[in-house]
């Protein structure tokens, strides 16, 4: 007698719907498969799954020597297993499914298939069901190690599968659909997915499993993260825009009438820049605007904050900074804006005015700081005071 590695061999050859099962002290256990196995069942994820074949041959075990029988079930779909005994096993026993129903052009299984996306189905005690090609393809878990398991038990992080089952769980408990975005490190490396859990009902209107896709929505999400960062910052100097900063002062000031914190103020204005612009052109300006940007980036710490507001008018928030700390960037930052050249070598001339306060809690709101400080800085600019580094307080 041929053994069950040939017979499967030769069934995996003809295309048969076939496997070899084992009966052990647990109950009934699946060996290996034939893919024409895996595709069938996976065509009829929902309707019938290895559990409910697994159980009707526990009840239906044929005795040692019966050779071949016939494990019948009747229901959606109708179903049989030819159980062959294996020569020298006499707990293996070959099995060809047979499904005399089956629509081999079963619509759902042939688009499914073919997408993209990742699909899944999963029951209520959240073993998958079924896996399309993609989720094999994402996960390098063959989808054959995957089907009657959960999540937690094929591997995934303990996080994400929990947060999948409790996504189930509300699709179970309210019959309505829930989405979920997550960070997945897969084949192709870490990239962002938005999953949509959507609930299947039986005959009963129970929902019966639940059906996942998931979609790769890395480009979107960088695309969105590029729009937001465009819209809070300067284009030019990559320093914050007037509203974002105006909106981080707020933050700032509430912590300082609240009495739990403090920062300083920076209101710098370059001069001469319209000589630069008439001399040596706007593109020359920018460079200026791009360096002076990138100073104010490297003078200032982590915590702190930097905007351009317009034009050549900047600001710098020096978060947990009183007046004299904040007096000592103001100098560094003039002695180095006044160092700035053309691309020869040669310098521009250009310096900087800068009015420097603290945050009080008289300050009313932002705006109010940014009035107050913009106006040390005219005096500052127009008054000439301190000329020798280009600050005043």
């Amino acid at each position: 007698m041929a053994s069950a590695d040939q017979w499967l061999a030769t069934l995996t050859a003809a295309g048969v719907p076939a496997f070899l099962c084992r009966r052990t002290t647990t109950g009934i256990e699946i060996v290996s498969r034939t893919p024409e196995y895996m595709g069938v069942m996976q065509t009829l994820a929902g309707r019938l799954d290895e559990r409910a074949v697994l159980g009707r041959l526990q009840a239906q075990w044929p005795s040692a020597d019966d050779g071949v029988s016939v494990v019948s079930a009747s229901g959606d779909p109708a179903w049989q297993c030819v159980l062959q005994s294996v020569a020298d096993q006499p707990d293996d026993q070959l099995a060809i499914l047979r499904l005399p129903e089956r629509d081999p052009n079963d619509a759902f299984f042939t688009i499914v298939e073919n997408l993209p996306d990742v699909v899944t189905r999963f029951d209520r005690e959240f073993r998958c069901l079924y896996a399309n090609p993609p989720m094999a393809a994402l996960t390098g878990i063959p989808t054959e190690a995957r089907l009657g398991r959960t999540q937690h038990e094929v591997g995934t992080s303990s996080a994400l599968a929990t947060a999948f089952q409790a996504a189930y769980q509300q699709v179970f408990d309210t019959g309505q659909p829930v989405e979920l975005e997550f960070d997945y490190l897969g084949t192709t490396g870490l990239r962002h997915y938005l999953g949509r859990a959507t609930p299947e009902f039986d005959l009963e209107g129970q929902v019966q499993t639940v059906l996942s896709v998931v979609r790769d929505i890395s480009e979107v999400k960088r695309l969105q993260l590029q729009l937001e960062q465009l819209a809070r910052t300067d284009p030019l100097t990559s320093l914050l825009n007037r509203r974002s900063y105006t909106a981080r002062l707020g933050i700032e000031l509430d912590r300082v009438q609240r009495g739990q914190g403090g920062f300083s103020l920076l209101m710098l204005d370059l001069n001469n820049f319209k000589y630069i612009n008439d001399r040596f052109g706007h593109l020359a300006g920018d460079r200026v605007l791009e360096t002076v940007g990138r100073i104010l980036t490297e003078e200032i710490r982590a915590q702190d904050v930097a905007a351009r507001l317009g034009g050549d008018e900047f600001s710098v928030a020096l978060i947990d900074t009183d007046a004299t700390g904040a007096a000592e960037v103001a100098r560094r930052i003039g002695q180095r804006v006044s160092t700035i050249t053309d691309e020869s070598g040669q310098p521009l001339g250009v310096s900087v005015s800068v009015g420097v306060a603290a945050a009080d809690q008289q300050d009313g709101s932002a705006l109010d700081l940014l009035a107050r400080v913009d106006m040390l800085m005219y005096q500052v600019k127009f008054g000439g005071e301190n000329e020798a580094d280009g600050t005043g307080r």
